[in-house]
């Protein structure tokens, strides 16, 4: 999902394609890019184009975005790899911000700890889920992991990477499923707040007034 509050442009083409299959549909041959779509930004010049592939061990979401952000152009590729119940697994991302490159490796392991390299990030113990703030693409994670019915609300705390600085932060999250491809999403104890509409993979096509899908 995209940073809240966050002054982020994105200028240029880009490329990626994202998919996941469709509730409570069994899951199909590993390593299958199961759909790819693009996503532009309304308040600010922006494109991101994104896959979802599934393989036997459960799915990745890649993407990358191209913008302008704070006066530089900007241009991130990331990687995201869940479990087959959605559990965050694997984060890579490069990110070229003007003259300057950096990226960021994060690892789950089965016990539910974080680790950059050999150093395990103990303030984020037992979080399933990334947020990524620089696209809407992860709020499929929490969505397809929690399995909500209409009507129904969960909480969690993510793991927040914001951009262009690739610090992380615990960031406390609530969905509400609100209809059948519709959900409330709310940050920081309902400081933040935005209406969802998803796809029947789960896939975002609106997010507010800032982004949608572009078919």
């Amino acid at each position: 999902m995209f940073d809240k509050g966050r002054d982020l442009t994105l200028n240029d083409h880009i490329h990626a394609e994202a998919d996941m299959q469709p509730l409570g549909q069994k899951t199909t041959s590993p390593g299958q890019l199961l759909q790819s779509l693009l996503w532009n930004r309304h308040d600010l010049p922006s494109l991101e184009h994104g896959r979802l592939y599934q393989h036997h061990e459960g799915f990745t979401l890649t993407g990358t975005v191209v913008a302008s952000l704070e006066g530089r152009q900007l241009h991130c590729s990331y990687e995201v790899e869940t479990t087959s119940s959605w559990q965050t697994r694997r984060v890579k991302i490069k990110l070229t911000s003007g003259t300057e490159e950096r990226s960021l490796h994060l690892e789950r392991d089965d016990d539910g700890c974080w680790w950059s390299g050999d150093t395990e990030l103990t303030a984020f113990a037992g979080m399933n889920d990334i947020d990524l703030g620089i696209t809407p693409s992860t709020n499929t994670l929490p969505i397809r992991r929690l399995k909500l019915e209409p009507g129904e609300s969960a909480s969690m705390t993510a793991v927040w990477i914001q951009f262009p600085s690739l610090t992380i932060a615990p960031l406390p999250q609530q969905y509400t499923r609100t209809g059948e491809y519709t959900y409330r999403y709310e940050s920081n104890h309902g400081a933040y707040q935005a209406d969802l509409e998803v796809d029947e993979h789960g896939l975002v096509t609106r997010y507010a007034d800032v982004w949608s899908r572009t078919r």
